[in-house]
């Protein structure tokens, strides 16, 4: 390896030894949190009567329960009053955790609650929501949230797609609306010996958009090292809070093809977890699912490089928080920019595959395997993540894929410290190496950042390298063969007694980066603001220019520029919108290109229209013009809570054609049993009569 890529493995290493150092002490906010002792901490009262959930948070039990009072919001105000403080109560019973929500209303016409559907995004609704740190790690939670209409969504450690039975309901008067939520402690990931667990609280008020928080530092509003701590839970009066242990899936695919290529095609297989322990789960797979029915739309994007697409597997979905910092698909912020070794789409057909997820005190863990027994492949991912507190946390990953007439193994190392002032700087690091019999694949990477972060600044500072024969063979690596240093700064305007707007952004980047060899690689820079007016209107404004070399396209570098206004109206009142131009040049040429997108939901959440319309005008150097159109339109009729309607049609034209039409029926209940069926074709790559049917049912015992 070259010299850069040493000096990337001595700062990794340096970092490492750092988090072994850091402190461990929990952290609180600058000012007092209403319902917490003065060890930071909420005590449950433990009940032997369970209360009926039902939503009235009438009886005599909740008189028992601890309280909480959220009285400050995160958003528009910053660190203000509540408009309207929002009561928690807490109790447990020794096999559940019981939450009450009393939720004070400007009147009853003014809740804004449109989704009825399980575990769809609630972004404008009117809703509460339950945070659980049940590792005490205090970098990932469970998230239980609640709408005004009684539609639940659940999230494990990041991971939306976690699905579990818990129960919840609402009752809205005149004056407040109530939540009354119950939480099995059986659904949960804990170590048993860990009694302790972090907690939080938030409230979103519909009519206002008002963010409210029940315990948060103003630097970082969302920082989970300020959560108060949970003690006081049954955790060993009883034996592994008895439960079901065992989920097993079995589904079904059946698709038929219409025309030149028609076809009957139909697969079945079984998906399993085995929760052995509380803080151990085995998940399994035979014959695995292999239809993608669940895909939406692909996006379309005329890109020099892969776009990113999520896998949709349940065996890989399902757990997959368990290795975020070795795989790409567990965090945004790291698609094709830090180093990576395991992308789960790689994998394709498998007979078998086995996954063990699980944390021992602060350290979590993933082991997952994958086997192709027809062609003797068989692929290896292990993951572990160990916290040091609320001051940082380090990682190791290993991935092997084994191939007949070849080897792929590779191993990535990292972690980030934070320090200075209340934590407000961090330091992150990683370094991955895979070593191939294929020279082609064999290389290293890494990056390391620097940040700062209070109420009104973030900046940060970060370098990054990827050798030229970096390409792990179970990897999502876009680009390769670059060095690059970037820097992004952003100000936060808040008026603290304004009434002229709400928050006002300013954000300026600039990257630099050339090839291994010296050879220019990219220069881009640019600007962007953004003003959000009392109204919920939000006006942006960006500029930038973008220099990079596509080597395999053309020798010479594409200059591109790029002006944008754009304006957000509605807020989230019934109808809104988004409606933007932009101009510059690109390909050698000028381009204009109008977009505007609609959204309509109807008060009582039966209807919901989406509309996309964009148009480039492009006029090249030797004087040709081209206009590209596409139009999406997404339909959807809730027919109940468990079952929809969705049409969703795509239509390219000017530099090629797409025409993209699909009509589906999805029942998604809350006992996990679920039904797709989709007429047309759910993949944007072509247009074809297909009809595909997929059923999935759940049994536990």
């Amino acid at each position: 390896m070259s010299g850069a890529m040493d000096s990337y493995r001595r700062c990794v290493w340096v970092l490492a030894l750092l988090l072994m150092a850091s402190a461990a002490a929990h952290e609180r906010p600058p000012f007092e949190v209403i319902g917490v002792n003065e060890r930071y901490e909420l005590i449950v009262p433990v009940v032997t009567t369970a209360p009926v959930v039902d939503g009235k948070l009438d009886e005599p039990v909740w008189s028992q329960a601890a309280q909480a009072k959220i009285v400050r919001q995160v958003s528009p105000s910053l660190g203000q009053p509540a408009s309207l403080p929002t009561t928690v109560l807490i109790l447990a019973t020794v096999d559940k955790l019981f939450v009450g929500f009393r939720c004070p209303i400007a009147s009853k016409d003014a809740l804004r609650a449109y989704e009825t559907r399980y575990d769809v995004a609630m972004r404008n609704d009117e809703r509460v929501s339950i945070f659980l740190d049940t590792l005490h790690t205090h970098d990932r939670a469970y998230e239980f949230t609640v709408n005004a209409r009684g539609t639940r969504a659940d999230s494990r450690f990041g991971n939306e797609r976690w699905d579990a039975q818990w129960e919840a309901a609402v009752q809205v008067g005149e004056t407040e609306w109530a939540a009354e939520i119950a939480i099995p402690f059986a659904i949960l990931t804990y170590d048993p010996r860990q009694t302790v667990w972090g907690i939080n609280f938030t409230r979103f008020i519909s009519d206002r958009e008002e963010w409210t928080v029940w315990a948060f530092h103003p630097d970082r509003p969302w920082d989970l090292r300020y959560m108060p701590h949970l003690v006081g839970l049954p955790l060993t009066q009883k034996r592994n809070n008895e439960g079901p242990r065992w989920l097993l899936k079995a589904f079904s695919v059946a698709d038929h093809t219409f025309g030149d290529d028609k076809g009957i095609g139909n697969h079945y297989g079984l998906d399993g977890e085995w929760a052995w322990r509380q803080n151990l789960a085995l998940r399994f797979v035979v014959k695995p699912d292999f239809s993608e029915v669940e895909e939406a739309f692909e996006s379309i994007d005329v890109s020099y490089v892969e776009q990113f697409v999520p896998d949709r597997r349940e065996f890989f979905v399902q757990g997959s928080e368990f290795f975020s910092e070795v795989a790409v698909a567990g965090e945004g912020w790291r698609r094709g920019s830090d180093p990576n070794l395991f992308f789960s789409r790689r994998i394709q057909r498998f007979d078998v595959g086995m996954k063990v997820t699980g944390v021992m005190g602060d350290k979590r863990l993933g082991f997952l395997s994958a086997h192709n027994f027809r062609d003797h492949e068989h692929s290896f991912v292990v993951n572990v993540a160990q916290t040091f507190g609320t001051r940082g946390r380090a990682y190791l990953g290993y991935v092997d894929a084994l191939r007949p007439t070849s080897f792929h193994r590779g191993l990535l190392l990292g972690g980030e410290w934070r320090f200075g002032e209340q934590g407000r700087f961090s330091f992150r690091g990683s370094y991955a190496r895979h070593f191939s019999s294929d020279d082609q694949r064999d290389g290293g990477a890494g990056s390391l950042r620097l940040s700062y972060g209070d109420e009104r600044w973030f900046v940060s500072l970060g370098w990054t390298a990827f050798s030229p024969n970096f390409r792990p063979f179970l990897g999502y690596i876009p680009r390769t063969d670059f060095k690059r240093f970037s820097l992004f700064a952003n100000r936060s305007f808040r008026p603290r007694n304004s009434n002229a707007y709400r928050e006002a952004n300013l954000s300026v980047y600039w990257r630099r980066g050339e090839t291994f060899e010296g050879k220019f690689f990219d220069r881009n820079y640019g600007v962007s603001g953004s003003i959000t007016l009392r109204d919920l209107t939000e006006v942006s404004l960006s500029w930038e220019r973008n220099r990079h070399a596509e080597y395999h396209i053309r020798p010479e570098p594409f200059d591109d520029h790029s002006l944008r206004i754009g304006i957000d109206f509605g807020g989230n009142r019934p109808f809104r919108g988004d409606i933007g131009y932009t101009i510059g040049r690109a390909f050698d040429g000028r381009y204009r290109q109008p977009f505007i997108a609609l959204r309509w939901d109807k008060p009582d959440g039966s209807w919901r229209l989406r509309l996309e319309i964009s148009q480039r005008h492009q006029t090249f150097g030797d004087g040709s013009r081209q206009t590209v159109r596409s139009q999406e339109i997404n339909l959807t009729r809730i027919l109940s809570a468990d079952k929809w309607l969705v049409l969703r049609y795509f239509h390219r034209s000017g530099d090629f054609t797409i025409k993209n039409f699909a009509l589906s029926l999805r029942l998604k209940r809350q006992s996990g049993e679920e039904l797709y069926l989709i007429w047309g074709d759910p993949r944007a790559r072509q247009t074809r009569n297909h009809l595909i049917v997929k059923w999935i049912m759940p049994f536990r015992f």
